[in-house]
């Protein structure tokens, strides 16, 4: 059971690197396959193919994601919107530091309008906007936050904190950050 666990593992891992590397519509299968040294049959057999790897992506991104999120968010109460909104920007900037790879090729995919991205917008990113506009709301009413459009506040804050892994050449090579610095 642990040697299928590595190898489902193994092949993920190889897809994420190669479409990181060559992207998604050039990476082929049999390309992750020699990767991650396994069969084509097997990446089927785990993945459904190159479609349920993309998918697959999603889900291991966005599930661990939104729990952060949804953690943070239910300690609103206690320790109000501010330090809620805080509290979730670290935990979500060091979720993303974590699997920078995997974050890096999942916000990018989600930038291209197709089918699967926007089933993936009408799930996992609209129950993202329910949560930061919960959080936001609550701060406006708590006099925590200045009026402003929630919308807004939104969009200027995932632009900031998905900016360094959609522009990794840009911080890396314009800034001289690397990625691997804490505070990128």
């Amino acid at each position: 059971m642990k040697k299928m666990a590595l190898a489902k593992e193994k092949i993920f891992d190889a897809a994420v690197f190669l479409f990181n590397a060559k992207g998604y519509a050039e990476t082929s299968v049999r390309d992750i396959a020699s990767r991650a040294g396994a069969n084509i049959s097997t990446i089927s057999y785990y993945f459904n193919g190159k479609a349920g790897l993309l998918e697959y992506s999603f889900v291991t991104f966005f599930e661990p994601y939104l729990n952060l999120l949804e953690e943070n968010v239910a300690n609103l109460k206690e320790k109000g919107a501010s330090q809620c909104l805080k509290d979730a920007i670290r935990a979500l900037m060091d979720f993303q530091y974590t699997h920078f790879h995997l974050t890096r090729f999942v916000w990018r995919e989600v930038s291209i309008d197709r089918q699967i991205v926007r089933e993936i917008m009408s799930t996992y990113l609209m129950k993202e906007r329910h949560l930061l506009e919960s959080l936001i709301r609550k701060g406006i009413e708590k006099g925590e936050f200045r009026s402003v459009s929630p919308g807004m506040f939104i969009i200027q804050l995932r632009s900031q904190m998905t900016m360094p892994f959609l522009n990794s050449i840009y911080t890396t090579e314009v800034w001289n950050i690397p990625f691997q610095d804490r505070f990128y």
